[in-house]
């Protein structure tokens, strides 16, 4: 039996499994088995969305905005959370509890890496800042270019080491930051 740490240490706790079906279906299931477990018809999921809405859900038919499917949750007396484990626990095999214990993991590492903190960063009074249209800056590889190149490593070899294009080196090679 596969532990819990073989799952984070790959990377992802789908990573084990060779088979994996559709997200939709899973989904699917989850959404059906939520339905009959509280036992709520189509007609009542309107105050979630349409019936028929709802029907092509639970056939794999449509895939739901973050938001819509937070509102079947809600409905089903779910959060947004737990019916992505349960989807996710029913696309790998793995248990609804496995899921979020690795989930819980990999949020935790995010965190300790500096991730969590990039992504407050992209606030302010808790609404998302603009950006301007095209591809983001990388802060990190700029800093990195810089430092390696401080260190008399050439573009070539700056781009091997950082596992980066060489194109991206030449972009940063110059920049003032």
């Amino acid at each position: 039996m596969l532990c819990l740490s073989e799952h984070t240490r790959h990377g992802s706790i789908l990573a084990f499994w060779g088979w994996l079906m559709h997200l939709k279906e899973a989904l699917a299931g989850v959404l059906r088995g939520a339905r009959a477990h509280q036992g709520i018809s189509y007609e009542e999921m309107a105050g979630a969305t349409h019936r028929t809405y709802v029907g092509m859900l639970e056939q794999a038919r449509a895939n739901p905005t973050v938001e819509k499917l937070e509102e079947i949750a809600e409905h089903l007396g779910l959060d947004l959370l737990t019916v992505v484990a349960l989807t996710v626990a029913t696309q790998t095999g793995l248990t609804p509890s496995v899921v979020l214990e690795a989930a819980a993991l990999r949020a935790k590492d995010f965190e300790a890496e500096g991730g969590w903190k990039l992504v407050a960063e992209q606030f302010t009074d808790g609404k998302l800042i603009k950006r301007i249209q095209g591809k983001p800056r990388q802060p990190r590889n700029a800093e990195a270019i810089r430092e390696l190149k401080a260190l008399g490593l050439d573009k070539k070899a700056i781009a091997e080491k950082l596992g980066i294009a060489s194109s991206t080196v030449r972009k940063y090679w110059n920049a003032q930051g």
